[in-house]
């Protein structure tokens, strides 16, 4: 048992008095040897009798002891132990790790399409310092939108252009065209794990440099099927050199707009390193 602040009650012990004769008073050794007992007389009938009672009452004593102890180990909480599975145990199976997405490598050149109408007006241009590129910013219906993760954003109904450094860690710069288009292709595959459909399947459409700077563009199409009816979009993603990390430019256009997919055109056009 425990009091009001938790700390554990000290066992109690009841006496019990002997029936007839009280037990011997004991003597530390030095009073024995100060005064030493006489030799006891020869037992008697009578002190057969007292030692008998005076054990009957030693035990009935130590008895009251250990009942009393083991009343009061019985207010002890119950503690719960950790079974540690054997070493020749069967291990539980593993979780499933997610697939990582993989993607068909792009092609080595290939021009974007030039699409058809007459685009969006522009409203003057985006100029992204921290990602170092400026590109075009548009009118109505793009607006300008929260940009997280991103440094800039614009937005028409599902349509979507943003910038910004590269995500991740600085690849540092390429040097090659392969690495570039490489180093592209990484990006668009985070811009596919995270902005289109998980269930659409893959098609480039476009692997070429970037019209001013150093860089590269890869274009992409996805599809999937959603009530029944099959959908699609473009995107493009672009890599420029800069004089920190690479800058992305990134931007999707759903067939249900396809009047904005003549920006794409101009986005190309227009980007450039500041």
């Amino acid at each position: 048992m425990a009091d009001e602040l938790g700390t554990p009650a000290r066992p109690s012990a009841r006496s019990y008095d002997a029936p007839t004769t009280p037990m011997p008073v004991y003597r530390p050794p030095a009073e024995a040897e100060a005064a030493p007992a006489p030799a006891p007389p020869p037992p008697s009938s009578g002190n057969r009798a007292r030692v008998l009672w005076t054990v009957f009452a030693a035990l009935v004593t130590v008895a009251a002891v250990v009942f009393a102890f083991s009343a009061f180990s019985a207010d002890e909480p119950v503690r719960e132990v950790a079974v540690l599975p054997a070493a020749d145990s069967a291990p539980s199976a593993p979780a499933p790790a997610r697939t990582p997405l993989t993607l068909p490598a792009p092609p080595v050149r290939k021009a974007l399409a030039t699409y058809p109408g007459a685009g969006t007006p522009t409203a003057g241009l985006v100029d992204d310092r921290r990602s170092g590129i400026v590109y075009a910013a548009f009118a109505a219906p793009w607006e300008r939108v929260e940009p997280d993760p991103f440094q800039f954003r614009q937005r028409a109904g599902q349509a979507v252009i943003a910038s910004a450094p590269i995500p991740g860690a600085d690849p540092g710069t390429p040097k090659t065209a392969a690495q570039w288009r490489a180093l592209t292709a990484r990006a668009a595959r985070w811009t596919v794990a995270r902005y289109q459909p998980g269930e659409a399947t893959f098609q480039w459409t476009a692997s070429q440099r970037t019209r001013h700077g150093t860089g590269w563009l890869l274009g992409y199409r996805v599809a999937w099927e959603t009530g029944g009816k099959r959908r699609t979009a473009e995107a493009v993603v672009a890599l420029m050199k800069t004089r920190g990390k690479p800058a992305m430019l990134f931007a999707s256009v759903p067939d249900s707009r396809k009047e904005l997919r003549k920006d794409l055109n101009v986005l190309l056009e227009t980007l450039r390193p500041r």
